[in-house]
């Protein structure tokens, strides 16, 4: 266990295109490390070793004296910023990861110009609350949420936050399992992206969260850049995965840790971005999540 630590973010930032993973658009962002308190590690990343080849700091010695916090700084950013190496396996067991695969849905509609577009979501709050991904749904006037169980229901878009790329649909009648959300979840941790495919139910791609790091980019819609809260992942994710879920096992039970929004083509692949949960919290937190909000024109 880590305790008395915390973690320094590096004073360097990478400038970098990411590509939005329901669009083939690039944009151009500016990546930086996040500094924030060390976390207990989950059972997914207990005893693995850094990307860089630095032994877990759960390993390392505690201070001496009164438990002073020994500061701990990760490495630089890489340019093109590197995670490392897509893990092989997602570390959650097959009960748990049934019941997130069964909170996850398709979001589908004709968009602008009237070109259907798609992506990924899952369900939160009530269990008819659906999470996605804000640039998915600009010019839906009626998405629609296609379930595990193969139902299709009508939605509404009740929130949207451009900054944070996040948006929340209301699809009456889905009674999904709502995913618990945090983003408690330490550098290493181990879980699965879990993103529609065609052959119509999702499926688990395996992540690793290298780091918490702060992208600096345009909203949904335009306007002067913001500061997005985002991690750095080492994962293979392909057009449409945007919206889907980022699950991992922390305190014993599956809770999503993220939603998914790019990544990064630079330096041969395997770096994905998602929004962290706590963003996704504050979104709820601040909605009339029973009126229809208001969303940006098409550009």
């Amino acid at each position: 266990m880590i305790r008395g630590r915390r973690w320094l973010g590096v004073a360097a930032a990478v400038v970098l295109s990411v590509a939005a993973l329901g669009s083939a658009a690039l944009v151009a962002v500016t990546v930086t490390n996040t500094e924030r308190p060390p976390l207990d590690p989950p059972a997914s990343a207990r005893g693995l070793d850094d990307a860089d080849g630095m032994d877990d700091p759960d390993g390392m010695d505690e201070p001496d004296g009164l438990g002073d916090p020994a500061p701990i700084t990760r490495p630089p950013l890489a340019d093109p910023p590197d995670p490392g190496p897509v893990p092989d396996a997602h570390g959650i067991s097959a009960a748990d990861l049934a019941a997130a695969v069964a909170s996850s849905v398709r979001v589908a509609a004709p968009a602008c110009r009237g070109i259907v577009r798609e992506g990924s979501g899952f369900g939160v709050g009530d269990g008819d609350l659906v999470v996605t991904i804000a640039h998915l749904v600009v010019g839906m006037e009626e998405p629609e949420v296609e379930l595990a169980d193969g139902r299709k229901l009508a939605a509404v878009t009740v929130a949207f936050d451009p900054a944070n790329d996040l948006a929340v649909l209301r699809a009456p009648g889905a009674g999904l399992r709502p995913l618990p959300l945090s983003e408690a979840a330490p550098d290493g941790t181990l879980g699965a992206l879990l993103a529609w495919e065609a052959e119509g139910e999702p499926d688990p791609t395996p992540f690793r969260i290298d780091r918490p790091v702060t992208v600096r980019t345009e909203p949904v819609g335009g306007g002067d850049r913001i500061e997005r809260p985002s991690w750095l992942l080492a994962a293979d994710t392909e057009v449409g995965d945007s919206g889907a879920a980022l699950v991992a096992e922390l305190d014993g039970r599956i809770t999503a840790v993220g939603v998914a929004w790019g990544a990064s083509r630079r330096g041969g692949g395997g770096v994905a971005y998602a929004t962290r949960s706590g963003a996704l919290e504050r979104l709820l937190a601040s909605s009339d999540l029973d009126e229809r909000a208001e969303l940006p024109g098409c550009g």
